[in-house]
């Protein structure tokens, strides 16, 4: 997929059209604490008795497999009040952003 540098559209902020500049953002990072799902199931493992959904094996690795491509980031960022909006397009292999004339 194809797309400009610089992008005409609207600012919540301002109010009004601007130009504005179009970035690709990278893919988030894994945080290092563990999310509530798993503080949960980190407690439930300890004791005894029925665990529940934890008392079933995982899904093996092999049954799961990735997505041939992934959902596109773009970052849109206001001259005039620096606010930063995002804008989401659908899935693509490759995202190539090229210089507007």
């Amino acid at each position: 997929m194809r797309m400009p540098d610089k992008v005409s559209t609207y600012c919540r902020k301002c109010k009004t059209h601007r130009v504005m500049a179009l970035k690709q953002e990278k893919g988030g990072r894994r945080s290092g604490g563990l999310n509530w799902s798993h503080r949960r199931m980190k407690a439930r493992r300890r004791g005894h008795g029925n665990l529940g959904r934890y008392s079933k094996k995982p899904v093996a690795q092999t049954k799961m497999s990735s997505k041939a491509s992934k959902k596109i980031d773009l970052r849109l960022t206001c001259p005039e009040c620096g606010k930063i909006a995002v804008m989401n397009r659908p899935r693509a292999k490759k995202v190539e952003i090229f210089k507007a004339i």
